[in-house]
């Protein structure tokens, strides 16, 4: 299971989800994406250390993040315009620029106006809401997504009703697509 810690610097994994195959700890790893108090995208994660991380969007480059002793990097992406995106990470070996493994992901860029403000008009009685959207990744379903989002994969009803008209048969997701997810 997967620990997140919160605060007003971003998002941090403090304990990754241990990976099914365990082979896949020596790749690169995406861990979070987040956004900072004026909306830039924050992004974090693990590879071999000391290695660098290229990061693209759409196959064009956009950030090139150091990683430290321990393996975790994070850096933020500037000027990404609100939109649906191929994000991809590059992890090099620093001695010969090879590429030694790679991590490829739809992402979604929301629009700085749908992200909560810090310190806007939230009361205890009146919260700002969140954004929770998903990005279907291979593999998932509806009811999986609903599993990890609210503890039952009998509320995938909820997932399914919230998105009607990008979801046409519940028995039928594909990767890339982006799902709000309700409270």
């Amino acid at each position: 299971m997967a620990v997140l810690r919160a605060d007003a610097e971003g998002i941090e994994v403090v304990q990754p989800a241990i990976p099914a195959d365990p082979g896949l700890g020596d790749e690169v790893a995406l861990d979070s994406i987040s956004y900072n108090g004026s909306g830039g995208v924050e992004l974090s994660g693990r590879a071999q250390p000391q290695s660098q991380v290229r990061v693209y969007v759409d196959n064009r480059p956009v950030a090139e993040l150091g990683a430290a002793a321990d393996g975790r990097w994070s850096g933020r992406l500037e000027d990404v315009a609100p939109g649906i995106y191929t994000l991809r990470l590059d992890e090099v070996e620093p001695a010969t620029g090879a590429v030694v493994s790679r991590l490829e992901t739809p992402f979604k860029r929301e629009a700085p106006e749908a992200l909560p403000q810090p310190g806007g008009d939230a009361t205890p009685e009146q919260p700002v809401p969140l954004v929770q959207a998903v990005t279907v990744q291979k593999g998932d379903t509806l009811w999986a997504i609903s599993q990890q989002k609210y503890g039952s994969g009998f509320l995938y009803v909820r997932v399914f009703e919230a998105n009607r008209g990008a979801i046409r048969n519940p028995d039928l997701i594909y990767p890339g697509q982006v799902f709000t997810v309700p409270e």
